[in-house]
Parts: structure tokens; sequence; C-alpha cells
């Protein structure tokens, strides 16, 4: 009996390879998904050829990946040691609270027809029944609602602002996933149910200082999390001497060449104290 559903069948094509542009935009995906999820390690220094291995990625559509995730500031490429995992510190907590004080405003503005407003109330019942269990999976649950939620919220705005502060949450959310694995005591559900009644009812206030106070308590949860932390700090990793700069390297050229023609002449040049 003839089968429709064979390989040999001639209406049956093989799938069309994955296009450059395509591999880019996969090998981007997994390994933003690998650094928000701390798979990839804050700090963690690795080469572009381990990377492309570690994850089944090509080497080309890794090196694009890498040069996006470079501007988007979660990773930092090293002349010739490779790329470098966006460390965690307190400085970049400051930075990514002070963008968002700035930013998250704009959300208390939005107008919220029929439709968004029913898929905010239903994602913040979501997050209070995941935010009331106790288990592990329940915290990660919320989180993963939490996030829906806020991407809901900014959907609204402008697509150059909105991703802005998809960038910020980004952020965020690899910090409470670092610090929470680190053994900090997990952050409290945001206030969703709260923001949503209040754009419902159209509180541009209240929204605002909801959305303060989720700024508030990340700042918090990070910074105790911080106090806490049992890392030993070092000045530029402690043991590796640090690199010259250029104009120390030029000095040193100079009095290298001077050393060099003194002794041509046979004179005896003392070094005195070059520090």
């Amino acid at each position: 009996m003839y089968d429709d559903n064979s390989p040999f069948s001639p209406g049956t094509r093989k799938p069309e390879a994955l296009k450059p542009v395509q591999k880019a935009a996969f090998a981007e995906e997994r390994l933003m998904q690998a650094i928000l999820w701390c798979e990839l390690e804050p700090g963690l220094m690795i080469a572009e050829a381990t990377l492309a291995t570690r994850f089944g990625l090509g080497r080309a559509a890794t090196r694009v990946a890498l040069a996006k995730l470079s501007t988007l500031g979660f990773m930092l490429p090293i002349p010739r040691e490779g790329w470098r995992v966006l460390p965690m510190s307190g400085a970049l907590v400051g930075q990514v609270v002070d963008a968002r004080r700035m930013a998250e405003p704009a959300l208390a503005t939005l107008a919220v027809d029929r439709g968004k407003n029913a898929r905010l109330f239903e994602l913040a019942g979501m997050i209070e029944a995941a935010g009331a269990a106790a288990e592990d999976a329940a915290r990660s649950t919320c989180s993963g609602y939490e996030r829906r939620f806020r991407t809901e919220l900014a959907s609204g705005l402008n697509p150059f602002v909105a991703g802005f502060v998809e960038r910020l949450w980004d952020h965020s959310d690899r910090i409470v996933r670092f610090f929470e694995s680190e053994g900090a005591t997990p952050m409290p559900p945001l206030k969703a149910a709260a923001i949503a009644r209040a754009l419902d009812a159209g509180l541009t206030d209240e929204v605002r200082t909801l959305l303060d106070e989720a700024i508030d308590q990340f700042r918090t949860f990070a910074g105790n999390a911080l106090l806490n932390n049992r890392s030993e700090l070092a000045l530029d990793g402690g043991s590796k001497p640090r690199e010259k700069t250029s104009t120390q390297r030029q000095y040193d050229g100079s009095l290298k060449q001077g050393t060099d023609r003194a002794a041509s002449r046979g004179l005896t040049v003392s070094k005195g104290n070059s520090s």
C-alpha cells in the first residue's frame, strides 16, 4: 500500500537547514538563558570555542551571539583570554536599581484596556497561588509568572523603552537567582494584584508607589545578600599582577632604550628607585 508518510514518498522533503541568522539567534537565546539562570556563573572566564562545544553551537553563530550579548552588557570581551560573564557586584546592583527608578515610572501612566486588564488579573492570581506554596519549584513558578506580568505591563510602552526595561528586569532576575542559589532568603512575591487593581482604577500615584516598593524590596534583598556573602574581595584577582598602563609601558621602553645607549658607550646606569 502506498504510504504518504514514507520518507521515500515524492512529497516528503528534507527539512531545510537553519540559515546563519537563525543559527545566531538560537545561539544568542541559548547563551542568554544560560547567563540569566547562572548556568554560566557570574565572573566565569571562558573561551569562544569552549562555549560552542559546551552548548552544541557553531563557532560563527557563537561569535555573533557573544558580540550581541556584549552590547547588552552580559558578556565582557577580554583581549587574548576570551570572554567573561558579567560579574556580580554591589555596583551592578546599584546601577540596576538606579536605572529601574528612572525607567519604571512610565508603567504607571499606561492605559489598560479590558483584555490587558483581564490578563494582568489572571497572572496576578497565579502569582499569589504560587507564592503561597513553600516548595522551591513553586518559587521558580512564581518568578516566571511575575516576569510574564511585568512583560504584559511593558507591552504598552514605546518599543525602545520596553526593550530597555526588559533588559533591566533580565539583570534583576539574574541577581535574584544568583543570591537565592547561594542561600539567601527568597524575595517576597510582587504585589501584582494591587498593581492590577490600581491600574484598572487609573490610580497613577498608587501604581508608581507600588512599583517603587518593588524596587526597594529588590534593593534590600540584594543588599542583605551581599552583606551575608562570605566571598573574599581581592584587587585584580588577588595574586594576579596588574597589567601595566600604556604610559607605564612607554616609560619602561624609554628607560630600556636609555640604558642600552649608555651601555654601548661603556657607561653604567643606576636604576635607582623606579617605583
